[in-house]
């Protein structure tokens, strides 16, 4: 049974968008909402800027089958665009190892998709790592492609590393490195149905955001390498269900209160020699959260939290003996959100982000000192991009509204003035080139689908890379007569708590009562609903169909500060 809602004159008419008579209407259909192309236009992946700042690389949808990804460079002088990398020309069309189908599952911006699913850039520009069907290929700008691996077993975690002597990867549960003009030399060994190296293990993929399990050193010399045992695990049946049939699987999963598997860390060399274990300390049972290296790779730095996640610990880790110091430690009463803004500066100090005062801000450390850069009752993001030559951080947050996210940038010497780089009424996502002159962001708000923009670090809009208007032979266009504005409001809790709400409705009659389609989530992390983005294709349909669709955001979900959150 659905709630219903009683219409009353204060819902207001439905406002509807401008549309051309040049432009056929249509009536949104279920095989329409799901069928190829994507209704939101194109929507372009993996957003990055070459080292050189020239191109800009992304993964995108093919008109004809949205799930399926290919690569893509645009040149952001020109703009010209063209595919490197054709999924389908590529791919071998072997089927996925288990390992992997569950590692892009775990990782939501790609769970379902095909064909090219990630990519990495070599440090020099010239060439791609580019991974199709479980096997790596090596892609030049010129659009040739070279073939580097060709075994049964697929290969996890392919990187090219950070000077670009190496292509790593796991294969069978091991690690291998191969030169660039050499041939691929295991190192490490002992691999079995409940050992692996160089993989994050289901907790750490699932729950914790970390998506490998190894590391280089920024100078190539070295690599930090877990060891997972799951032997401690239980096993659990899981019933994949999918167009093709039904297939169970025999999974060995933590359920909670049960023994988690036991993670070991090691640093080793280039070639496999000089192994030494990182001293995690006497408690075995905590999960490694975060692993990095130092600027100048002296140091290995490891987030080391406890069981009940109340406690996190910074390492600092000597990677000649693998002995630890605790730099620093978080604490909460509830939960410590993690997250991925630890960058290591030039000087030894770092930026460090944390919940102390209530809500996520950016410091930096210098010798045990913290200088906060942030503060207030809203949330820092993500760090985008460092300019250390000028002294700046570049981040996202939500200072104005919970509802949106902006572009910042700061000093990185003390509170001061924030500057909002991208503009209010959109939810904006970013990425910088190394350098940090340059910034790809893309934005999307209710009544828009995701665009895609060039810009300066000043965040001048300097040329768009997918525009995505919704007008002309946009797969949306024949819809826009039909479609539902998003109605932003807010409802007080019983303890007095501002909570979030969206609305779309069917124009509406006084007196006359509708189904309510509810969307809610709950949180904690991620999930929140209430956003000023777009929301799909499905929920107009809904409208069409004489639904009100609504949502809120109640306490316990995130971007609200910690006291908010820990109400679940």
């Amino acid at each position: 049974m659905s709630p219903y809602l009683k219409a009353g004159a204060a819902l207001g008419a439905l406002l509807l968008f401008p549309v051309t008579a040049a432009q056929a209407q249509q009536k949104l259909t279920l095989e329409r909402v799901f069928a190829s192309p994507d209704l939101a236009g194109p929507q372009p992946r993996a957003l990055k800027l070459s080292p050189d700042g020239k191109l800009v690389t992304l993964l995108k949808p093919r008109a004809d089958e949205k799930e399926r990804l290919d690569l893509w460079a645009i040149d952001t002088a020109t703009g010209a665009e063209r595919m490197l990398v054709d999924s389908k020309k590529t791919g071998s069309g072997a089927e996925l190892s288990e390992a992997e189908k569950m590692q892009r599952e775990r990782d939501r911006s790609v769970a379902g998709s095909t064909g090219i699913t990630s990519y990495d850039w070599s440090p020099d520009g010239k060439t791609i790592l580019v991974p199709v069907d479980g096997d790596l290929y090596l892609a030049a700008l010129d659009g040739k492609v070279t073939r580097l691996t060709d075994t049964p077993d697929g290969e996890l975690n392919g990187v090219v590393s950070p000077k670009g002597g190496f292509v790593s990867f796991v294969r069978g549960g091991n690690l291998f490195v191969q030169p660039m003009n050499d041939s691929e030399k295991q190192l490490t060994q002992g691999a079995s149905d409940t050992v692996s190296w160089g993989v994050s293990e289901f907790v750490a993929q699932e729950e914790m955001d970390r998506r490998t399990g190894y590391w280089w050193s920024p100078t190539d010399a070295m690599i930090a390498v877990a060891r997972v045992d799951e032997s401690p695990v239980g096993i659990v049946t899981r019933t994949a269900i999918g167009g093709e049939g039904t297939k169970v699987y025999q999974q060995r999963y933590p359920a909670a209160g049960t023994p988690n598997a036991i993670v070991d860390l090691f640093v080793m060399k280039a070639d496999g020699s000089g192994q030494v274990q990182v001293d995690l300390g006497a408690d075995k049972n905590v999960y490694i959260a975060r692993v990095d290296w130092s600027k100048d790779g002296k140091t290995l730095y490891v987030q080391r939290e406890s069981r009940d996640q109340q406690r996190l610990d910074l390492l600092a880790v000597d990677p000649a003996t693998g002995k630890a110091k605790v730099v620093l430690t978080e604490t909460s009463k509830s939960w410590i959100n993690l997250s991925n803004n630890f960058t290591p500066l030039s000087d030894g100090s770092f930026l460090w982000w944390s919940e102390k005062t209530g809500h996520g801000h950016l410091y930096h450390v210098r010798d045990g000192k913290w200088t906060a850069l942030t503060s207030g009752e809203w949330e820092v993001r993500d760090i985008v991009g460092v300019d250390e030559g000028k002294g700046l951080v570049y981040f996202t947050g939500n200072r104005d509204t919970p509802l949106e996210q902006q572009l910042y940038v700061a000093s990185l010497a003390k509170t001061g003035p924030l500057k909002a780089l991208t503009a209010k009424g959109w939810w904006n996502d970013a990425v910088m080139d190394g350098a940090a002159s340059r910034i790809v962001v893309t934005r999307q708000n209710a009544d828009q689908p995701k665009q895609v923009y060039l810009a300066d670090s000043g965040g001048k809009q300097l040329q768009w890379i997918s525009e995505n208007a919704l007008k002309g032979d946009h797969p949306y266009a024949p819809y826009l007569a039909s479609h539902a504005r998003t109605v932003f409001g807010t409802v007080k809790a019983a303890d007095g708590s501002t909570l979030y709400t969206k609305m779309l409705t069917p124009p509406m009659q006084p007196g006359k009562r509708y189904p309510v389609f509810m969307i809610h989530y709950g949180g904690p992390g991620a999930g929140r609903q209430v956003t000023n983005t777009w929301s799909g294709a499905l929920n107009q349909y809904l409208v069409d169909r004489g639904w009100i669709v609504f949502s809120i955001d109640n306490r316990g979900t995130p971007d609200r500060g910690k006291a908010f959150e820990d109400q679940i």
